[in-house]
């Protein structure tokens, strides 16, 4: 195989390889904003507002970690 076929080969392998998605990362701005929210829900313990609340937490949650994530229920 030619060198040049060899670095195409290894360019492509690189660009298939999966993001490591051990870690999740969100600005301490984000992180404050999101638990002031998460606090104020459940301390008004308003059914309509905790369930809203609840999917919300759960789409963010599969959009970061997908089908890793299993029911406890």
């Amino acid at each position: 195989m030619p060198m040049k076929d060899l670095y195409k080969e290894v360019e492509k392998e690189k660009k298939n390889k999966v993001k490591d998605c051990s870690k999740v990362v969100m600005s301490k701005e984000d992180y404050i904003s999101e638990h002031k929210n998460l606090i104020k829900v459940l301390r008004s313990g308003d059914k309509k507002a905790l369930e809203a609340e609840a999917v919300k937490q759960e789409k963010e949650m599969e959009d970061k970690v997908g089908d890793e994530v299993e029911d406890e229920d």
